[in-house]
């Protein structure tokens, strides 16, 4: 690297001396050689203050699974760290040798190789420290790795350690939010040069695209998959930014969806319900700087697969001692869902922890059915906390309504599909809980039929209603392959003197957050189709 005054970290990040900007394509070495960006930002002066309708320049690092038999010298950097095997000018990607065995119909290319672009944390560089670790790590698990440099200080100068900093947000908070903006349109950018690059396009599955980020890397990846960025510090109004639907999935660590005085992604993160794609959030308890609780409420207005897990002490930040916990969830979770590992898929799923060294607890695991067909509505009613599930899908426009009362939408939602007829039957307000009951047990509900044929109706009873979805019976509370389990919870109404209620639903760590408020568990009590 030539350098031309200043540390090598003051290029990698963009950092400007005496007001004159610099980035790393000052101090290329070899530029005829490296992959540089150019993306023509969007002509919108309101959120692109400094650079709208302007060409951007970024220079993008790339790490790919390789050979056994390459031997290619590591490339050292002035900070100790190394660069595995770099190319040099003149030469090409050294992949693994090609299988040479013919493609059988419906069968993926075997030699094509999916594509993580990764985002790292704010006024970093891919070649921060652990970032680069990142990077080799997730490629050594058969990922073309492609990172852009940032250059968040090209465009603002607030830190992790001061972004919590109302005065230091509050008077350059433009610039942050350009800086916020940028990020994903370089992201899309580094997508559309790696799949026209002479080298790594025709080596990339064009179907297997998947994203990473780190801390505000994190909120990166959130904004690239359909949520708008905060641009209101008071009114907390949110504006679009560039959105990839290429993207499979994304993993965030330690990811960052604003401060408690200013959420990410609008109000209350309410633009974070755009989001149609698998995520999954590894998080730190003891993090401050991306404060997790954030994130969570943000995770909870996504519409598809969503996970988030829980690393107990861990703050801001990667040390190499986590990446048993970080990779045991990301790597499974990236392979289920970019590579479409229906075997992973499944593992991934009963995975309630891994072996890493640190604690981990699973706070979110709603995974989405794989069709808009059939499927199982889940609405809460704070007033009356109660649960309330419908897989017909005019009720549940009735309800969005506020036809039935303030009922919304929790954001769970499970498949209808099996051989058991799922019976409904409504206890009314007078007599009775005011509730529905739903079974797929062919004997539970012949047995309440029973009952209420007996039961007059001016007496408390459950009326049926009709056999409202289909589903697959439990067989010692295990579900068959190719089905995900439904839990069932009791809020223990008639014990407690209050109107009883049931909590239906695929996502164990939903169950846990009512069993926590003294409901009780009814375990197993439907097989969901995936």
């Amino acid at each position: 690297m030539n350098l031309v005054g200043g540390s090598p970290a003051d290029f990698w990040e963009g950092n400007p001396q005496n007001g004159q900007p610099r980035y790393f394509t000052d101090v290329l070495l070899e530029p005829q050689d490296t992959i540089q960006i150019n993306p023509v930002v969007p002509n919108d002066s309101g959120l692109y203050k400094q650079t709208w309708n302007t060409q951007v320049p970024f220079v993008v690092i790339v790490c790919y699974p390789t050979s056994p038999g390459n031997t290619r010298p590591d490339y050292p950097l002035p900070d100790a760290q190394v660069v595995p095997k770099m190319q040099r000018t003149g030469q090409k990607p050294i992949f693994p040798p090609v299988d040479p065995a013919p493609i059988l119909q419906g069968q993926d290319d075997p030699n094509l190789l999916p594509l993580l672009v990764l985002s790292h944390g704010l006024a970093g560089s891919p070649l921060s420290t652990n970032t680069l670790t990142v990077i080799g790590k997730l490629a050594s698990f058969g990922y073309i790795v492609a990172a852009p440099f940032h250059g968040d200080a090209r465009f603002s100068q607030i830190h992790v350690g001061n972004i919590g900093d109302l005065f230091s947000v509050l008077n350059n908070f433009d610039l942050f939010v350009e800086m916020e903006a940028l990020r994903p349109v370089s992201l899309k950018a580094t997508v559309d040069a790696l799949l026209t690059h002479p080298d790594f396009g025709p080596r990339i599955n064009p179907n297997k695209i998947g994203g990473f980020g780190a801390s505000m890397g994190g909120a990166a990846m959130t904004l690239l998959l359909g949520a708008s960025v905060t641009d209101g510090f008071f009114s907390h109004d949110a504006h679009p930014t560039v959105r990839d639907p290429r993207i499979k999935a994304a993993v965030g660590y330690v990811p960052f969806a604003g401060e408690h005085f200013l959420p990410a992604f609008g109000e209350d993160n309410v633009t974070a319900n755009n989001v149609d794609t698998p995520y999954l959030a590894i998080c730190g308890t003891a993090d401050t700087a991306a404060p997790m609780d954030r994130m969570e409420q943000a995770m909870n207005l996504f519409r598809n697969s969503r996970y988030m897990i829980a690393l107990t002490g861990v703050p801001h930040g990667y040390e190499d001692s986590y990446a048993g916990d970080v990779f045991g969830w990301a790597i499974p979770f990236l392979d289920a869902y970019v590579k479409g590992n229906a075997s992973t898929l499944a593992n991934f799923l009963r995975q309630k922890s891994v072996v890493g060294g640190l604690e981990d607890k699973v706070v979110i695991d709603y995974t989405a059915p794989t069709s808009g067909i059939g499927v199982v509505v889940e609405f809460y009613n704070a007033d009356l906390d109660h649960y309330f599930i419908t897989a017909d899908l005019g009720e549940a426009a009735s309800i969005d309504k506020g036809i039935a009362g303030s009922w919304k939408r929790t954001g769970y939602t499970f498949k209808s599909g099996g051989n058991a007829a799922v019976c409904r039957f409504y206890g009314s307000q007078s007599p009775g809980p005011n509730s529905h009951f739903y079974t797929a047990d062919s004997n539970q509900c012949d047995f309440l039929r029973q009952l209420e044929a007996s039961t007059p109706a001016t007496q408390k009873r459950w009326n049926f209603e009709g056999f409202r979805f289909v589903s697959t019976q439990p067989i010692n509370g295990m579900c068959p392959p190719g089905t995900q389990q439904v839990y069932r919870a009791y809020n223990n109404g008639f014990a407690r003197g209050i109107d009883s209620n049931h909590r239906i639903t695929s996502s164990p760590a939903a169950i846990q957050e009512v069993l926590a408020r003294g409901w009780i568990d009814e375990g197993v009590v439907m097989c969901a189709p995936n």
